[in-house]
């Protein structure tokens, strides 16, 4: 699922808000995560807004105490949003889960999937909102969020070209042999840039080709000859080969499109 930003939020509002006139509920909850990620959530007293702060995690967001508003989705949901990169992003979201169990996800930048989260009572009851309060109010002073707010192409551009690589070299581990993907930056709206995870939708042949060679070992030999990869946005889902390179146009509505890649390499 390609997570898209929401267009309710009015990020000048949030930017603007002031910590004067914000009270924080008694109780905030700590949730725990893979590879030490950790995140706070201090929710206030109307329980219209939050404070988030996410630790554990190689991004600028790192240890920053975000204000973000709680917004109701469908199916007994809620997400949690704040403006990130000059668009509102979703940073955490609740969900009903299977059999009725709840399920707390983390929405990290640069990532396209959901990371699952566990509370942690032990850190819920130690943590104490009003420090929290205070590290917003500190890092508010400083600009600390008005500049993670804003949208800085050259920013977005080396976080996703970053965030590709790391899928390129999972990739190229998986299959033993280089996989490489270029992006059309060009190609990239900036209502994109904002709204999407471009590492996301153009990581994705390069997801396929690793997956492929995991589950199929005499795959590799193929992959050897289209772990080039370019990847640009366009009006309609294609992938073609030419040559030793695979040429993907990916397609911001476009459905099914980690299957589609998929059954496009089980036939070269």
């Amino acid at each position: 699922m390609f997570i898209k930003a929401s267009v309710a939020l009015c990020c000048a509002a949030f930017v603007s808000c002031g910590a004067s006139a914000f009270e924080l509920a008694k109780y905030p909850q700590v949730f725990s995560g893979p590879q030490g990620l950790e995140v706070a959530l201090a929710p206030s007293r109307d329980g219209k807004e939050a404070l988030v702060r996410v630790t554990g995690v190689n991004h600028p967001i790192d240890a920053v105490v975000l204000l973000a508003q709680r917004e109701q989705r469908g199916n007994g949901s809620e997400a949690f949003v704040t403006p990130l990169d000059g668009r509102p992003y979703t940073l955490v979201q609740k969900q009903r889960g299977a059999y009725g169990s709840d399920q707390t996800l983390a929405y990290l930048p640069g990532q396209r999937d959901g990371i699952a989260l566990s509370y942690d009572e032990k850190k819920s009851k130690a943590l104490q909102p009003a420090a929290l309060l205070s590290t917003y109010e500190q890092q508010n002073r400083e600009g600390v969020q008005n500049l993670l707010a804003r949208f800085d192409k050259d920013k977005s551009i080396a976080q996703a070209k970053a965030a590709l690589q790391r899928k390129d070299e999972t990739a190229s581990e998986s299959c033993g042999s280089q996989v490489k993907t270029t992006v059309d930056w060009s190609s990239i709206s900036e209502q994109q840039f904002k709204a999407l995870s471009i590492a996301g939708y153009c990581g994705e042949v390069a997801a396929q080709l690793g997956a492929l060679c995991n589950a199929t070992p005499a795959f590799k030999t193929k992959a050897a000859d289209l772990g080039q990869i370019s990847c640009r946005f366009g009006p309609e889902l294609k992938l073609r080969a030419e040559g030793r390179q695979l040429v993907f146009t990916t397609q911001e509505d476009a459905p099914n499109q980690g299957e589609f890649v998929q059954q496009f390499l089980r036939n070269q």
